[in-house]
Order: C-alpha cells, then structure tokens, then sequence
C-alpha cells in the first residue's frame, strides 16, 4: 500500500487504495498537524522537516487493508459516500521526486515557470456591447391627428479598447483579470428617443504588447508607446424602432428590432519590451549589477545561473537625458531554438535599439560564448543582429587573469571596429565610460515615430468593423447535416439574430428576406422538404413552402405558445392591425 499526504489549501487527506487505483478516505480521522490519530507510531515514522513519510516499513498498512479493500469494492459497485477517486498524475511534484516522465515512461516537457508566464503573455476574454432594443411606440398626443410612430432606436454597445499605458511594465495584472466586458446600450424609447451608447471598456497594457487573436493567430493590435490606443473589437449595432420602417404603404409599422450582440473572442497577449538599450549575455554574466549600479533598479542578484528570469527594466539620466535599459535574461546556444527559453528571452530584444554585451572575464571560453549568443541572435531575427553593439568586459575585479584577458579582448574587438570597455560592475569601474558610449551610439540613430508606426500598422490591418459589415444578405452558404439544413453568413446570421420575433410583421419580413436573398430558392435545390429543421445562427425553424399570410401566422402564433409561461410577449393586440 502507499501513503501521501495530499494537501489542497487548507484540507489534508490520505490517500489510501490498491497501487492502481487511488481513493481519498474521508473518514480517516486527521488531528490540525495532519496526523493520523490512529498511526501507530511503533510501525513507521514521520520526518517532520522533510514532510514526507518514511516508507521503509512497508507493513504500515496492515492493519487497515481489509478497510480499504472494502471502500473501493463499496466504490466500484456505487455504494460508497465516503471515497472519491481522482487521478494522481505522474508529474505531480509530490510523487514525481525528480522523474519528470509519465507512467508509460515518455519525456514530459517542461512548462514555462509561472513568474515568467505571467510576466510576459496572459490570454483574456474581450466581449464589446450588444446594441440596445428598438421600440414600438406611437404618437398619442391631444390635437394631433393619427400621430403615427414613434418609436426610438436601440443605442450602439460599448466597444473594446487596448491603449498603453506607461504606469504598468508587466501583464501579470491579468492574471486574475481575464474577463472584459463593455458595457451595452441603452433601449429606445417612445417620442423617438434613442438609447444611450454603452461605455467603452479601456484595457490598459505595458507599451509593447502584442494582442494576438486566439483562435486564428491574426496580429489585432500593436501598443508601441504610450498613449497609444487602438480599437480590438467594436460593439454591437442598436436596434431601428418602428419610426425607421415606417414607408408610404406602412404608416403605422408595428416592427422593431433587437440590438445586434457584440463580438467576443479571446486574445493572447505578448509583451515585448519596448527599451533604448538591452543589456544581453550569457547566464550569470553580472548583466543585473550592471543594471542595479547604473539605474535605480533593483533586479534579484546572486551568484547562480538564471538569477533574472523575467526582464528588468532600469531608467538611466545622462546630460539631461533619459535612457531605457532592459536587463534580458540570460542566453544559451541553441536559444533561437528555445533551448533555455531562449524564444521567451530573444523576442524582448527586438525593440531595443542599442544592445550592451555582456561578458564574464572570468571564462576562458569567453570568445566562443560571445560567437555563440551572436548567432543565436542572427538565426533568430537578423535585424536584431545588425543594431549597434557595444562589448563590456565584466568581472576584472575578479582575479589578474580576467583583468589581463579583458584588455586582450578590449584590444581584439578594437581591431573589428567594435566598441569594448573593461568594467567591473560591482564595483562601478569603467561603467561611466560604458554608458557615456552608451548614449552616444543612441544619439547617433533617428529618433524612433512610434505615432507613425501605429499608423502604418493600423493601415496595414485596416479598420475595426463588426463581423457583418459590408456584407450582403446574398452571401451565404447551406450545409445538409443529418440533424438540419444549416444556412451560414454574416449577414442573414445576422438579420435572424436582430429579428424580434415577438412582432407577427418582424416574421412576414423574415419571410419576405429569405425569398429575396436567394435562401428559399438554396433550400429547396439543396433538397429541404416540409418540416425539414433548418438552423440560421441560433434560430431553428420548421421549413414550409407555404407563404401565404395565413400560414405564416399560424406559425408565428405557435412560436409564441412556445414560450414559457409568464413570459411578456410584445407585439399588436388584434391581428391584422387596421390599415392606414
């Protein structure tokens, strides 16, 4: 038998069951510490520091199998309320002791660590703002003769908004924030009062977010800079009261319209640092005492690999000027392969402009590190790879050998044009000069239009419009499923979806569109017989060639005994109404 404490917030359990099938008995009696009170103390031991239980005695157990034989019997035959089973996967942390491969002995990958994760990608739900009702209202004022209608349009929902905001250099605010919504418009109302607009929803993001479409892959937006705002998807369109349908051969129309629901989708998130100097090198290369002795920053040091696994950001002053300096995590051979989360580390550096390379003296393989990180760099994005660079030799307070090896270096670069400096970051030796380098490689490039790139990429993407604009009714397709005859568009889903079925003339015109836009005529080649099911977004319907008016009000009136009981049915007292 096997033994674990399994600890899930503040309840503790044992499990307890044959070796294969694992049950979690509740009636085991557990003191506050998560003791057994019944755990005979001479038979096996608890190491308290540990917090694991020595199994050593393998006849701890025997005693209380029979009781356990007898809860998953009484489970598997339905009779047991005492006992749950759960799965216990093989890379739990608990059991897994190190092993990262499951049962059938296959590689498990490692995930992301969930600093990182949080730190730089975050995935959300964004829902814009259905439209408001339309209203049927009509004019009843003394001394005004057969007023006619009155009735107001729905107002328009809120739409979604990403905009960056300087305040904020992560997205692990969204960690526990992932549903958005804006708000939805208001209903018309009678004397042709239209419904209020719905607030916007403003989603606020660290500048150089990325905002991907889940399901699809498709770039929606860029935040480059500050203040930058961009529309992600637009709320849904109020819906027209009877006023708008009024014509000369309907002057008292008893029709509306429901609003037009609002897009939702999910969208995955990236952010990539937007920085005028990237600080790069291989692991524990003294990049984040760099950072930490030239800005206030106060990025995690210590003297192992892979101390800074999330970027830090440092703002550093120089003759009035301010400079971004981003401490990008350490690098390996192979990182444009993601070896070492190398895809996570390398999209940071894209929108540095001025990489500072750091190198740890101390190495005697410090040349080949260089060459390597170079190109990693060059396979992963060459335009990365063609910014200006500058070379800091860190570390030569370590030991003469490094010092002497930094100024062999120092002279070797020289030789290829490059620009290298001998510095120990801890003790801030030659880092002035550093930065001084620094700025002037930054004053040497055209100043960065981040206005104009928003521009240029919002031209490239093109406006922002709801799924059914500029689409015709005509533009549809009819797929034969066994279960019904589906009628797919933009437009006619729709046209269904704003229909209010509550009014017997919203139906006539549903009739009158299906005959119009070629979808009666589909139907029928595609072989829709009388009663065959046929489904328009998340309208079902029963088909009928029969159109007569009659007809369609026989159906119509059966649509409504549908509806639950008590449920407010709009629409006209007497049937037809009297004509004009």
């Amino acid at each position: 038998q096997r033994r674990a404490l399994v600890k899930e917030e503040e309840e503790s359990f044992y499990v307890v069951g044959a070796q294969d099938a694992k049950f979690v008995d509740f009636g085991a009696d557990i003191d506050d510490d998560g003791d057994d009170e019944d755990f005979d103390e001479t038979e096996g031991t608890w190491d308290e520091t540990e917090g694991s239980f020595d199994e050593d005695d393998e006849d701890v157990f025997e005693g209380r199998a029979q009781r356990y034989a007898d809860i998953e019997a009484r489970y598997r035959a339905g009779r047991a309320t005492g006992a749950v089973e759960f799965d216990l996967s093989a890379d739990d942390d608990f059991f897994a002791d190190g092993d990262d491969s499951d049962d059938r002995g296959n590689k498990l990958d490692r995930g992301i660590p969930s600093e990182m994760r949080c730190f730089d990608t975050a995935k959300i739900y964004v829902k814009a703002g259905d439209g408001g009702r339309g209203m049927v209202a009509f004019r009843r004022e003394a001394f005004v003769a057969q007023g006619g209608p009155y009735g107001g349009n729905g107002g328009n929902g809120g739409a979604v908004y990403f905009e960056a905001d300087e305040g904020i250099n992560s997205l692990v605010g969204f960690r526990k924030k992932v549903h958005h919504r804006a708000e939805p418009g208001g209903n018309g109302g009678g004397k042709k009062m239209q419904g209020s607009d719905g607030r916007d929803r403003t989603v606020l993001v660290p500048p150089g977010t990325v905002v991907r479409n889940s399901e699809t892959g498709e770039v929606i937006a860029e935040m480059f800079a500050h203040g930058h705002r961009e529309m992600i998807i637009a709320g849904g369109r109020g819906g027209r009261g009877n006023a708008s349908f009024k014509t000369a051969k309907n002057k008292a129309p008893q029709i509306a319209e429901n609003g037009e629901e609002g897009m939702e989708m999910w969208v995955e998130m990236e952010l990539r640092l937007v920085a005028d100097v990237g600080i790069i090198g291989v692991p524990n290369a003294g990049k984040s005492t760099l950072l930490a002795g030239v800005s206030n920053a106060k990025p995690k040091i210590a003297d192992y690999p892979f101390t800074t696994i999330v970027p830090n950001l440092g703002v550093v002053e120089r003759d009035y000027a301010r400079m971004v300096f981003a401490d990008i995590p350490g690098l390996l051979e192979g990182a444009s392969e993601g070896i070492g989360l190398g895809f996570e580390f390398l999209r940071h550096v894209k929108r540095t402009r001025v990489l500072v390379h750091v190198l740890d003296c101390t190495s005697k393989d410090v040349m080949d590190e260089y060459e390597a990180i170079r190109n990693e760099i060059h396979l992963f994005d060459p335009e990365v790879g063609d910014k200006p660079e500058i070379i800091a030799l860190n570390k030569v307070d370590a030991s003469e050998e490094a010092a002497t090896r930094a100024l062999e270096l120092q002279e070797e670069f020289r030789a290829f044009g490059i620009d290298a400096h001998v510095v120990s970051a801890l003790d801030g030796s030659g880092v002035a000069e550093l930065v001084t380098a620094t700025k002037k490689a930054l004053d040497a490039l055209p100043p960065v239009d981040y206005e104009a790139e928003a521009r240029a990429a919002e031209v490239r993407r093109g406006k922002v419009a709801r799924a059914a604009d500029g689409k015709e009714l005509s533009d549809f397709e009819i797929v034969d499923d066994p279960y019904a005859f589906y009628v797919k568009g933009a437009a006619i889903e729709r046209f269904v979806q704003m229909t209010n079925w509550d009014y017997f003339e919203s139906f006539k015109r549903f009739a009158q569109v299906l005959k119009m836009s070629g979808v009666e005529q589909a139907l029928n080649s595609a072989g829709a017989g009388e009663g065959d099911r046929i489904v328009i977004g998340k309208y079902e319907f029963e088909w009928s060639g029969d159109n007569r008016t009659g007809a369609l009000y026989e159906s119509w009136k059966a649509k409504m005994d549908e509806k639950p009981a008590g449920t407010t049915q709009q629409g006209s007292r007497h049937w037809p109404h009297a004509a004009g």
